[in-house]
């Protein structure tokens, strides 16, 4: 206060100079004294006040920080992509940043947006260890054993620190890291040089002013820490604020295409299930891309790229004829898969009710990266996206020691029963006998789930396969017991039967030795009467056996084997080796032949007359006939590891 009295009362003088006798201030003097007493405080408190403020602007960052990675691994997990954060190092070169950057995209991610924290005294941020505590090179792979790799995301600038979060809520980092978790340093003021963690290159903290700690562990977990954890001595007040990295820019705007790419170790562009049979597609429906039955469905697979590393969305149209339905309606985001470094989307497309054999349906895809980049799929696959209904039918085969079914054509194949061989279809294609082992007999369903065991002959030598009558309501088969041969029937679903004996006339006998291994065929359109043929390699006399008049009964002037009836009352037989023949039954020589190398029990499709035998070129599979009235085509029906054989046709 004497001060300012002093100070006013040199302020004081009269308007003529000369000095006041009195000592009392006037109002405008008290006014003016107050005003520099003010500011003087402020200049005095500037510093204190600064110092303040930067330690809450720190921290307010750090806030800013940890949020916004607790935000980007909800979202990564939210919708199934990785996410990132990078902290740059100007290649390298800089300890620390101005900002930092966030990452968006599963191949080549861009750079979608920009945190810069230049003020007046900037905050500076960096990934970064301090030798105080006892930092390691992060993990190289993930606790879930995901597919992403960091090495793999091609970031544009591979030298800053990354924060990867990923679908699985776990994180990769380059950054090291100290009981799982990597440290982010804020401060106003951070110094540091290149070092080395486990012979890794990394940045090490010398000196740091206000830091505030963003700990983010390896299972995504975000914390705060005030101050440096055992590392008091690099924290101080006095450090000089050094040059910081750049935030890089912005990706640019710049745009290509995404592009259809098969998946490895195909071919096609797109994955068709049920899938096309490869082997009879071009004959069964040339330029098509696939075939389904009626009423049932396609499911259309594709994959994709872009070079831009953009997201990737498909959509799927007909172009034509009566439409169908999707299962999806609008444009639907393709998922990435790390492990093929591909996008994946798969549809559902139903044929409309009523589409019969033949009708064709042309479908379309169109992939697009929502930035002005489109490639549509038509034109690039085969056949131009075309799809066929087959007409009806199905085949039951033996692949291996199992009983399979498919689509006529050989497309569509799945696994019926275990264990069983020699399938025959009943009339209706809803039930399936099979011999079970040499002298056993089991009937199944198509669709495997129900079985039945109907019957067993503990003492024969040979059973052959069953066959259904014309009502499907008993099953014919052939069989030796010591020396024997009888023909007999038995339900189809009644468990443990003995074969009710057949009339056994001395044609029977007579023509089929022991050791013969007779098989059975029931004529199509009349349940009394079978044929019957030799099936062990040798061609013999094939006989009609009548049970509801044996005078009936025949012995054929073909000779054969394996013979079975056609639609149309003729039959088709193994007339020498390796050669199947087609003749009416009373014909005194074979009709049209085809030679097929090892080929067994043929059997014949509906009024088209189609035929399948079991035989291929020199090993077992199975053999369709697309002309079956001339047995010209052959085409071989599956190319499984295993040896396929016994293919039996239902319409």
């Amino acid at each position: 206060m004497p001060i300012l009295r002093t100070f006013c009362y040199y302020l004081h003088v009269t308007t003529r100079g000369k000095r006041l006798k009195r000592w009392g201030l006037s109002l405008a003097e008290l006014i003016v004294s107050l005003g520099l007493l003010a500011l003087g405080a402020v200049v005095l408190a500037q510093g204190f006040m600064n110092l303040r403020s930067s330690r809450v602007h720190v921290k307010a960052e750090a806030e800013q920080l940890a949020e916004l990675m607790r935000t980007l691994r909800q979202q990564a997990i939210t919708e199934n992509r990785p996410l990132g954060l990078g902290f740059p190092t100007q290649g390298g070169s800089r300890a620390a940043s101005n900002g930092y950057y966030q990452l968006d995209g599963e191949q080549h991610p861009k750079v979608l947006r920009r945190v810069v924290m230049g003020r007046e005294r900037g905050v500076q941020v960096s990934g970064c260890f301090w030798p105080e505590m006892p930092f390691t090179p992060p993990p190289t792979s993930t606790f879930s054993n995901s597919s992403y790799v960091l090495g793999n995301w091609q970031v544009p600038h591979p030298q800053d620190g990354i924060l990867m979060f990923l679908p699985s809520g776990e994180v990769l980092t380059n950054l090291p890291t100290v009981q799982g978790e990597a440290a982010v340093v804020l401060g106003y003021a951070i110094e540091g040089s290149p070092g080395t963690v486990g012979g890794r290159p990394a940045m090490q903290l010398q000196r740091v002013k206000g830091p505030v700690v963003v700990w983010c562990s390896l299972f995504g977990e975000v914390r705060l820490e005030g101050g440096l954890s055992g590392a008091a001595a690099r924290v101080s007040d006095t450090v000089a604020a050094g040059a910081a990295a750049d935030v890089p820019p912005l990706t640019g705007s710049s745009n290509s295409n995404p592009a259809f790419v098969a998946q490895p170790m195909q071919t096609n562009l797109l994955e068709v299930s049920p899938p096309a049979n490869l082997n009879t597609l071009p004959t069964v429906a040339g330029g098509m891309t696939g075939t389904l039955r009626s009423k049932r469905y396609l499911s259309l697979k594709v994959t994709a790229r872009d070079s831009d590393g953009d997201a990737l969305w498909c959509s799927w149209t007909q172009r034509g004829g009566t439409a169908g339905t999707f299962t999806k309606t609008e444009d639907i985001r393709m998922v990435y898969d790390p492990k093929i470094d591909m996008w994946v989307a798969t549809w559902a497309w139903h044929p409309p009710d009523g589409a019969g054999a033949g009708d064709e349906f042309p479908l379309e895809a169109t992939i697009d990266d929502h930035r002005g980049g489109t490639a549509t799929l038509s034109g690039l696959i085969s056949g131009n996206g075309h799809f066929r209904i087959l007409r009806p039918g199905k085949l039951a085969f033996r692949r291996d020691s199992d009983i399979w079914v498919s689509n006529w054509d050989g497309s569509d194949p799945v696994i019926v029963a275990k264990g069983l061989e020699k399938p025959r279809w009943n009339h209706d294609g809803n039930a399936i006998v099979c011999r079970n082992g040499t002298n056993g007999m089991a009937v199944v369903t198509p669709d495997g789930r129900r079985r039945t065991d109907v019957c067993t002959l503990g003492g024969a030598s040979w059973m052959s396969p069953g066959s259904f009558n014309r009502y499907d309501n008993r099953i014919l088969l052939a069989s030796e017991s010591s020396g024997t041969i009888s023909v007999g029937e038995i339900n189809p679903w009644d468990s443990g039967q003995t074969p009710a004996a057949w009339p056994d006339p001395s044609n029977l006998l007579s023509n089929f030795p022991s050791g013969s291994q007779p098989v059975v065929d029931c004529n199509p359109s009349d349940s009394n009467q079978v044929i019957i043929s030799r099936s062990d390699g040798n061609i013999g006399t094939m006989v009609i056996l009548d049970k509801s008049e044996s005078a009936n009964s025949q012995v054929l002037t073909l000779t054969g084997s394996e013979a079975s009836y056609c639609p149309n009352g003729e039959i088709v037989y193994r007339s020498a080796a390796g050669q199947i023949s087609r003749a009416a039954i009373t014909a005194t020589a074979p009709g049209p032949t085809a030679s097929v190398n090892n080929a067994h029990f043929p059997r014949v499709a509906g009024a088209d007359g189609r035929a399948v035998v079991s035989g291929d070129d020199g090993g077992p599979n199975c053999i369709l006939f697309m002309d079956g009235n001339n047995l010209t085509g052959p085409l071989k029906l599956f190319s499984f590891p295993e040896p396929t054989s016994d293919p039996d046709w239902a319409d």
